[in-house]
C-alpha cells in the first residue's frame, strides 16, 4: 500500500483534499467508483480497503 498524503490522494483520484478528509472521517459514504479509484491510487485491492475500514470501525 502506498503512503500518500490526503492532498496527493485527492489529486490522484480527482477529488478535493476536503472530500478525502470527509471520506476518512466516515462523514460521507463511498461509492463503488470512488473505492476503485482509491484502491488504484494506493495500489491495493478494493477488498483490502473495505477490510481496513471495518477494522477501524471495530477499534472505535
Amino acid at each position: 500500500m502506498r503512503n500518500l498524503t490526503q492532498e496527493a490522494l485527492a489529486e490522484a483520484i480527482g477529488y478535493s483534499q476536503r472530500h478525502v478528509s470527509r471520506i476518512e472521517k466516515g462523514e460521507i459514504p463511498l461509492k463503488e467508483e470512488c473505492i476503485q479509484s482509491i484502491s488504484d491510487a494506493l495500489e491495493v485491492s478494493p477488498q483490502k480497503l473495505i477490510d481496513l475500514d471495518y477494522d477501524s470501525f471495530l477499534k472505535k
